[in-house]
C-alpha cells in the first residue's frame, strides 16, 4: 500500500506500519510500500506503541504529506571506563 492511500484511508489518524519496501539517501529512510498494522486513535496511546515499536515498523501520523525518517549516523561503541 502507498502512503496516499493510507492517508485517504484514515485521516488524521496515528497508524503503525509494517516497511515492506523502502530507499534511502544520506540523510533520510522513505518508506516506499507498507503494510497497515493497527490505527491508534489517541497521542498517548501512539506514544507508547511508538516507544516498544522495533525493527521493520513504524507509528506515523497521516497528516504528514511523505513517510520519512531521519537516519541516525554510526554512534560508535560507549563503554564505561572503571574509576
Amino acid at each position: 500500500m502507498k502512503w496516499e492511500d493510507v492517508r485517504v484511508l484514515y485521516p488524521d489518524k496515528w497508524v503503525k506500519i509494517k516497511i515492506i519496501h523502502s530507499h534511502n539517501d544520506d540523510e533520510y529512510l522513505y518508506v516506499d510500500d507498507m503494510e497497515v498494522i493497527n490505527v491508534i486513535d489517541s497521542d498517548w496511546d501512539a506514544t507508547i506503541e511508538l516507544r516498544n515499536t522495533r525493527g521493520n515498523h513504524l507509528v506515523f501520523h497521516t497528516s504528514h504529506d511523505t513517510i520519512k525518517t531521519k537516519l541516525i549516523k554510526n554512534m560508535g561503541l560507549f563503554r564505561r571506563i572503571p574509576t
